[in-house]
C-alpha cells in the first residue's frame, strides 16, 4: 500500500540526524530528547506541500507533548460538530432536552454534503440520529440542526468559552464557515485550543460518566478519519474531520492503544497559496498522524 510506504519512509527520515533546520518553533514536553528529527520532517512536509501545518499531540499517560503552528489560525470546518453534539448532551444530562426528540427533515435543510438527512426528507429524526449523522459521515445538514438547537453558530463559541477554550469561535452555519479565507477570524480555532477542548470533553468532567461514554461511541465509529487508516489495526480513534476551502483540512481527536495508551491528536493543515480551490489533501493529514504517534511514543 503505497501509503504505508510512504508512512514508513517518513518515520524512518525522522530517527536520522536532521537537515535544514525549520524556521517554526516547537516544544516537545521532555526536554531530553532531541527536537530536530521531528522539526525537520514536519518542516519538510510543509515545503513539499507548500502547506501550513498544524499540530497539538499529547501523550495523555506520559505527558509529552508535541506543538508546531499550535496557535496558529485555522478554520474549524466541521470540528465544530464535536463541541455542538457534546452541548447537546450537556443539554440532555441537565434534562433540558432529550436525545429522543425528533425534528422533521424539510427540502430546505438539505446542503451539500449531507448524505444522511437527505435519505430522511419529510420524516423525522431523533437529536441522536442528528448527532450520529453529523460525527460520523460528516452530515452538513445534521451540523446545522444541532447548532439550531444549541442557539446557532455562537452556541458552539459560548460552550467553547465554558470549557476553558478561549479561541475557538463560530460565526456562521454549514457551508459557509468552510469558506476559509486567509486572515478571516471568522470560524477559526487553533490546534491548542481546539485539542484541549476536545481533551476537556472526551477524559475531562465537562459531561457526566453516560454522556461522555455516548460521545466517545459516536466518535469512535467515525467514517471520515484520515488518522485511523495509518495506525496499527489494533488502535482505535475517537476523532471528528473537517474539510474547506483553500486545502483546509483538519482532523481531531484521541487514539486508544491496545495497553491503554491515548494519544491527543490535534492536526489542521491548510494550503500556503493563495487560491481557495486547491484539494483537501487527506493523506498528508494521515502523514503527519504517523509523525505524531512515532514521536509521542518513544
Amino acid at each position: 500500500m503505497a501509503g504505508l510506504s510512504r508512512r514508513h519512509v517518513l518515520i524512518g527520515g525522522l530517527t536520522l540526524a536532521a537537515h535544514a533546520a525549520s524556521p517554526h518553533k516547537f516544544a516537545i514536553a521532555d526536554p531530553n530528547r532531541p527536537l530536530q528529527p521531528i522539526e525537520d520532517g514536519l518542516g519538510e512536509m510543509e515545503r513539499r506541500q507548500n502547506a501550513f501545518i498544524g499540530v497539538f499531540a499529547t501523550n495523555l499517560g506520559t505527558g509529552r507533548t508535541i506543538a508546531h503552528r499550535g496557535q496558529h489560525p485555522f478554520a474549524m470546518c466541521s470540528t465544530f460538530k464535536t463541541y455542538a453534539a457534546a452541548r447537546v448532551l450537556q443539554k440532555a444530562e441537565r434534562g433540558e432536552l432529550a436525545l429522543t426528540d425528533r425534528v422533521t427533515i424539510e427540502p430546505g435543510d438539505l446542503v451539500p454534503n449531507s448524505p444522511v438527512t437527505e435519505a430522511h426528507v419529510g420524516q423525522t429524526m431523533t437529536l441522536a440520529e442528528l448527532c450520529q449523522a453529523a460525527l460520523q459521515r460528516s452530515d452538513n445538514a445534521a451540523g446545522n440542526w444541532l447548532l439550531r438547537v444549541i442557539g446557532g453558530p455562537s452556541g458552539v463559541t459560548d460552550f467553547a468559552r465554558s470549557i476553558g477554550d478561549e479561541r475557538s469561535r463560530l460565526d456562521r452555519w454549514e457551508i459557509e464557515l468552510n469558506a476559509a479565507v486567509p486572515g478571516d477570524p471568522r470560524d477559526t480555532t487553533t490546534p491548542e485550543a481546539i485539542g484541549n477542548g476536545y481533551r476537556a470533553i472526551l477524559t475531562g468532567n465537562v459531561l457526566a460518566e453516560p454522556q461522555r461514554r455516548q460521545l466517545e461511541d459516536w466518535m469512535r465509529a467515525n467514517q471520515t478519519s484520515s488518522v485511523r487508516p495509518v495506525l496499527p489495526p489494533d488502535w482505535a480513534t475517537a476523532d471528528k474531520t473537517g474539510s474547506g476551502d483553500y486545502a483546509s483540512t483538519n482532523d481531531v481527536g484521541i487514539a486508544f492503544g491496545p495497553a491503554g495508551e491515548r494519544l491527543l491528536l490535534a492536526i489542521m493543515t491548510r494550503t500556503a497559496a493563495n487560491d481557495p480551490d486547491v484539494p483537501n489533501d487527506r493523506q498528508l493529514v494521515g502523514e503527519v498522524a504517523s509523525v505524531l504517534f512515532a514521536g509521542l511514543l518513544a
